[in-house]
């Protein structure tokens, strides 16, 4: 079948009354109507781009971009003037300059900057293989809705359900009107087989007032963020935590979480965020969910990558962030950013030390409490894995004490391996202790506690943010050189834990908690930290860095 010849109008009048000159006032960079002129000159199947105006300025400007223009009368540009005799009469000025007649007319909206061309093709094809005569831009817009009926509200649903229950109540977008050309007249653009094509909530956006107009431009800034990121008992689930943290941050972008299938405690983890993401086996499948997906921003957080697999990643302009890489790759990424190590780097992609440190929301929503002349309870807590399983023998150090009159809260992550030899532990001591295993908040543990066991990782700053005492232990070589742990930041610091006998153990919590003017002043120290601004340093920063690089690409 021959393809329809098919020609796209849009109507731009200069009066406008909730927004003055809003077609060609600058929307994100360009003018309002630039956007759906763009979008319809990408459309493979329009054959042709004109615009109705009564303004000369608007006129001009759609000129700029290379599409025709046709100029309305006066009698068509007033305010009560309905599209249909302003489309019949670009049409037939068009039809009668070039003395040729197209197959099917597509109304495209200026105020609807957010509908994509590939959109738009898909229902030209939809149209073309069909036997309807006019095809219209529709969002399911099902609500809970109620109408006036004998001077008395009553509901229009049946039943009050979830809204995803209710039956589909398709409302019109300003996005397009696609017609065969016969249909086309001066009083309707309305053939009498009308069939419904339905668009995103995004591109039904219809600019009518400044709110409109605030959501599109807001829209309009969105970046497609892929987060890779890793999970196992090896190394925790720090990374996972810290990439569900800034999701959290940049909901009002397109988000993509990735990890792999196999590490089998991030990918749950994952799962139940509710962050729409997707498994990988292998790098040839990531490699897909990258081409498909085809992000702005690529975040890191899997430890060491690299020179190859970032140059990978950076094909297509893209930008790349990686956290805690001190892997070949890390020389090619656009950023790195490691809160775990202090010190300068020669290299300017390269940002180090606590004040990058991401806090989760739950330590940003306590304060403080004032540290207490006695120990009244110990919180033992090593992270999600606990490899080393540091938490029995802290618990069996701590149990031995002559007299243990404090309480001991244990917490375990959900890579804890032990926790039935933990249990049968716990049960045959005579002390109070309460076992939690793979909370979901721990911050309320870490405050009200006069003292925690933890190790070296990414926990230290977060018990700090509240100024509780810590004793850190080590889990492996790579946290022996997380600075951030010493004694100046107001942290006791034992070592690589296996390095440590139970004697040292007993004799730093013994000197620590048996001195509240030590403890005290580590509190201090620790606090005097502006951990809490971490977070927005870090979106500062990459988003700072990203327009630099988007610029430099556009030259």
């Amino acid at each position: 079948m021959t393809k329809p010849s098919t020609i796209a109008i849009i109507p731009a009048r200069g009066g406008s009354k909730g927004i003055p000159r809003k077609n060609i006032r600058f929307l994100h960079g360009k003018p309002l109507i630039f956007h759906t002129i763009e979008t319809a000159l990408k459309c493979r199947l329009i054959d042709k781009v004109i615009v109705s105006t009564d303004d000369e300025e608007i006129g001009h400007a759609a000129e700029v971009t290379g599409c025709a223009v046709v100029m309305r009368p006066v009698h068509l540009a007033a305010d009560d003037v309905p599209l249909d005799p302003v489309i019949h009469h670009a049409i037939s000025a068009i039809e009668q300059q070039g003395k040729n007649r197209y197959d099917v007319v597509i109304t495209m909206q200026p105020t609807s900057p957010l509908l994509s061309f590939r959109s738009v093709d898909r229902a030209l094809e939809r149209f073309f293989d069909s036997s309807a005569d006019t095809l219209i831009s529709v969002v399911d817009d099902r609500h809970l809705s109620w109408t006036m009926k004998g001077g008395k509200y009553v509901p229009l649903y049946e039943k009050r359900v979830n809204r995803q229950y209710l039956p589909a109540n398709y409302r019109e977008t300003g996005g397009f009107v696609i017609t065969r050309r016969q249909h086309v007249t001066n009083t309707s653009r309305f053939g009498p087989d009308i069939d419904l094509f339905v668009v995103s909530n995004t591109e039904a956006v219809d600019i009518d007032s400044y709110m409109d107009w605030w959501l599109a431009d807001k829209l309009l800034g969105r970046k497609r963020i892929l987060f890779r990121t890793d999970g196992y008992r090896e190394i925790g689930l720090g990374h996972i935590y810290r990439s569900l943290m800034l999701a959290s941050k940049l909901i009002d972008h397109d988000l993509l979480l990735v990890a792999k299938k196999q590490h089998t405690l991030g990918a749950q983890k994952i799962a139940g965020s509710f962050y729409r993401y997707r498994l990988f086996e292998n790098e040839t499948e990531f490699k897909e969910i990258l081409t498909e997906f085809n992000p702005h921003i690529v975040i890191n957080d899997i430890l060491d990558t690299d020179a190859q697999y970032i140059n990978d990643l950076k094909d297509n302009g893209r930008f790349v962030v990686n956290f805690e890489d001190l892997g070949g790759g890390a020389a090619r990424a656009d950023l790195v950013i490691n809160a775990l190590y202090e010190g300068k780097h020669t290299a300017d992609n390269y940002y180090f030390g606590k004040d990058y440190y991401c806090l989760r929301d739950e330590f940003l929503l306590l304060e403080p409490r004032a540290t207490g002349e006695q120990i009244n309870e110990v919180l033992i807590t090593f992270g999600g894995a606990d490899s080393s399983n540091y938490t029995r023998r802290v618990l069996f150090v701590l149990s031995r004490l002559p007299s243990v009159g404090f309480k001991i809260t244990v917490v375990t992550g959900l890579g804890y391996r032990d926790l039935d030899s933990l249990k049968s532990q716990i049960e045959s001591l005579n002390i109070n202790i309460e076992l939690l295993a793979d909370i979901r908040t721990i911050s309320k543990y870490m405050r009200r506690a006069d003292l925690v066991f933890t190790s070296a990782g990414r926990t230290v700053f977060e018990v700090a943010s509240l100024g509780t005492p810590i004793i850190v232990m080590a889990q492996n070589e790579r946290e022996l050189s997380h600075t951030f742990a010493r004694e100046d930041n107001g942290i006791v610091n034992l070592g690589l834990g296996h390095e440590v006998s139970d004697e040292e153990i007993e004799r730093a919590f013994s000197k620590l908690a048996g001195d509240a003017a030590l403890r005290r002043k580590y509190s201090r120290i620790m606090l005097g930290h502006n951990l809490r601004q971490g977070m927005d340093n870090v979106l500062k920063l990459i988003f700072e860095k990203f327009e630099k690089h988007d610029r430099q690409m556009e030259k």
